[in-house]
């Protein structure tokens, strides 16, 4: 199976769930490739997006839990003719079916045990609070192992205070000087950012790349577009930095964009509001 674009026709192939388990009419949950520069999938409500899976690195999507199993094969086709997801089984003879579930707001992978003659759950997406879209707002991450899931990045604080509202965000606790003064930061293990503004290359470096984003004063992070080998390739983002999780089994690194006198720390922390 595959959904996507087919680019010189236009036809966008995506999964839409009925309007209710008694109603085969189109519903409001929808699963789609986002064509962008950098593309990746997303769950839409309706009009706003509910779940991101971060953009393909070369082996998977950057916040997506798959990995090669003994059940089915999956990858990404990107080139000027198209622009899709594929996923099929190994074993030709087996059954697997994907469920949009607007009940639950789930897409959820069933497989055919033969044994028992009926459908097992294979697995759900989203898996947890912090797969919900921009939980934490622009520049937070979401920790699902901490309390409270949402936190600043070092170098960051909440924008509101008190009781803190984290749709707002957070600000930074040094300015920018948006030049080549600036620096990076390096953070490990991370879902990267919404890549609706983004922009890749397939041939700079990483040096090259952190050369490039340093020059425009709009580029607030980069980081490799492809992690096979040693890394490829450069994926640079501008503008505020959305929907990051902290992801220990599969994340990646990202170079965030730092005035001069936060540069040196790499960890995560928490700022408490005044």
């Amino acid at each position: 199976m595959k959904f996507g674009w087919d680019l010189k026709t236009g036809l966008d192939r995506r999964i839409t769930s009925w309007k209710s388990p008694d109603d085969p009419s189109p519903g409001n949950f929808i699963w789609a490739v986002e064509r962008q520069d950098n593309p990746e999938l997303i769950m839409w409500k309706g009009s706003r997006k509910f779940h991101r899976s971060g953009p393909w690195n070369g082996l998977r999507f950057s916040a997506s839990s798959l990995r090669p199993n003994p059940v089915f094969n999956f990858g990404f086709v990107s080139n000027e003719v198209e622009l899709y997801y594929k996923f099929d089984m190994r074993d030709k003879a087996a059954f697997q079916r994907i469920v949009m579930n607007q009940t639950l707001y789930l897409v959820q992978r069933f497989t055919w045990n033969k044994a028992t003659q009926s459908w097992e759950l294979y697995s759900n997406v989203p898996r947890d609070l912090c797969d919900t879209y921009a939980l934490c707002g622009a520049y937070g991450i979401c920790i699902i192992s901490d309390m409270p899931v949402c936190q600043c990045l070092k170098g960051f604080k909440p924008k509101s205070r008190g009781y803190v509202d984290w749709s707002q965000g957070c600000e930074r606790d040094k300015s920018l000087n948006y030049s080549r003064q600036d620096g990076f930061i390096k953070f490990t293990a991370m879902k990267l950012p919404d890549a609706t503004l983004s922009w890749v290359s397939k041939s700079m470096n990483l040096n090259e790349c952190r050369e490039k984003c340093l020059d425009n004063s709009s580029c607030m992070a980069y980081t490799n577009s492809d992690i096979r080998g040693e890394g490829s390739g450069c994926a640079m983002w501008f503008g505020e930095l959305i929907d990051m999780r902290d992801f220990p089994d599969g994340g990646q690194d990202l170079y965030i964009r730092m005035s001069a006198s936060e540069i040196g720390t790499r960890k995560l922390v928490y700022v408490t509001p005044l």
